[in-house]
């Protein structure tokens, strides 16, 4: 431990007080102190990084975060011997470790959270692309999430370099891609291909199967193989030999009955839209890097469309009625309850379907929003007759309705439109939504 309880140093005319150290890793330590009259964190490396290294923190510093959801460098601080480390904001205590969703010590509110949180991710990544920046080194520790909103905090972020330049961080087994496993050569500069986007999006697509399938993609049969999962057998299972546990052809790493029992249990109630997502990444992405793997916006897109598509039962789980899918869900995957009639919203390809406290989001009326997470509208109950449903809109412009008799009808921004079947929504010029049932 570099410094002690109490111990200050100055940083910019203001004191850094040690208040107590919160984690150790190989690469530093994380301390809790107090800078001025505030609290952060502060890391601290054990060893002197490398001139680029300390370069590339102090630029990510200066260009500022991509996304709030990001637990982003704030402040560079060197030591006259040349160590150095970061001021951050600290967690809040609402969040928890992803790890700690994936060993079952909590849980997701639901399923509509869960996503909220999915997409979150992927938006933030998304975001993080489109600066030229890659994360290089996704993997279970590297996110939080509070799992009564879904929000979202992404830590570790020294690491985060331009693209397709590299620091010395390759990433963690088990969530790195194939090709950086096997240290296979660029094709451009013939060197060793490095993280960069492209790898981002199959690590991430390994953690979206985390958060949805509580299990590995590429940990299957093949592990009846070894004695011991040592660095050969994982070199084999996600280097040089890697099998997609559902690749449609090839059936030879199965989750493990009895073993894998999260996976099998959860595996069938995905829609199959988001299962060609997991495919296409893990047996297409492997073959070709550059276009065979999901991209952030494509994830974005399926995920949305998963959350708009939930149904909750009586019983309390929530499954999707499938309207594209080769068989619908009349009855519920888990309780078998005949499937409840029920709303939704048609509005250009989106089917949203309604039920208290759904939403519908920014991005449902404007194709060209990236917020994902921003509500336009809210399903609601009537207190006084608990059997007329509306949707409460949080919107900036009043909207135009009319029902099946050509009746039209002015909500103002903050009304509430009727649960009515063949109700069309005019919430502005060329976006008309229109209330069907099933």
């Amino acid at each position: 431990m570099k410094f002690q309880k109490n111990e200050s140093f100055d940083y910019n005319g203001k004191k850094v007080t040690i208040l107590d150290l919160l984690g150790e890793g190989g690469q530093g330590e994380v301390y809790l102190v107090t800078y001025g009259s505030d609290k952060y964190a502060f890391k601290y490396y054990k060893d002197i990084p490398s001139s680029d290294f300390k370069y590339n923190l102090r630029n990510n510093i200066a260009k500022g975060s991509p996304s709030s959801n990001f637990l982003w460098p704030k402040e560079y601080i060197e030591f006259d011997d040349d160590s150095c480390g970061y001021l951050m904001d600290l967690r809040p205590t609402n969040y928890v470790s992803f790890v700690s969703y994936l060993t079952g010590k909590h849980k997701f509110k639901s399923k509509r959270i869960m996503l909220n949180w999915c997409i979150e991710l992927v938006k933030s990544f998304k975001l993080l692309h489109e600066r030229g920046y890659s994360y290089q080194d996704l993997n279970d520790g590297s996110f939080f999430l509070d799992p009564e909103k879904g929000s979202l905090l992404i830590c570790d972020n020294d690491n985060v370099t331009a693209d397709k330049r590299n620091l010395g961080v390759l990433g963690k087994m088990r969530y790195m891609a194939p090709e950086i496993v096997r240290g296979d050569k660029d094709r451009n500069t013939g060197d060793r291909q490095m993280p960069d986007t492209h790898s981002d999006r199959f690590s991430l697509a390994i953690i979206l199967f985390l958060a949805l399938c509580m299990g590995n993609p590429f940990e299957g049969e093949c592990l009846k193989k070894y004695v011991i999962v040592d660095e050969k057998a994982e070199y084999e299972m996600f280097g040089s030999h890697p099998v997609y546990i559902f690749n449609e052809k090839d059936k030879s790493n199965r989750p493990i009955r009895g073993y894998h029992s999260a996976v099998i249990k959860k595996y069938p109630d995905l829609p199959s839209y988001i299962k060609a997502g997991f495919h296409k990444t893990f047996v297409d992405g492997l073959k070709d890097r550059e276009n065979g793997r999901t991209t952030e916006l494509e994830w974005i897109k399926l995920l949305c469309r998963f959350r708009d598509e939930l149904i909750t039962c009586t019983c309390g789980q929530e499954y999707i009625y499938g309207f594209n899918e080769k068989k619908k869900n009349t009855k519920c995957p888990y309780c078998k309850s005949a499937t409840r009639r029920f709303c939704y919203l048609h509005i250009g390809k989106n089917r949203v379907l309604l039920e208290p406290n759904k939403y519908v989001y920014e991005c449902h009326i404007d194709k060209y929003s990236s917020n994902y997470n921003a509500p336009i509208g809210k399903v609601v109950i009537n207190k006084n007759n608990p059997s007329l449903w509306g949707i409460k809109l949080q919107l900036d412009n009043d909207i135009l309705i009319k029902d099946k008799e050509g009746n039209e009808k002015t909500i103002s921004k903050d009304g509430v439109i009727p649960i009515i079947n063949n109700l069309k929504i005019k919430f502005k010029d060329g976006v008309i939504g229109e209330i069907l049932t099933n």
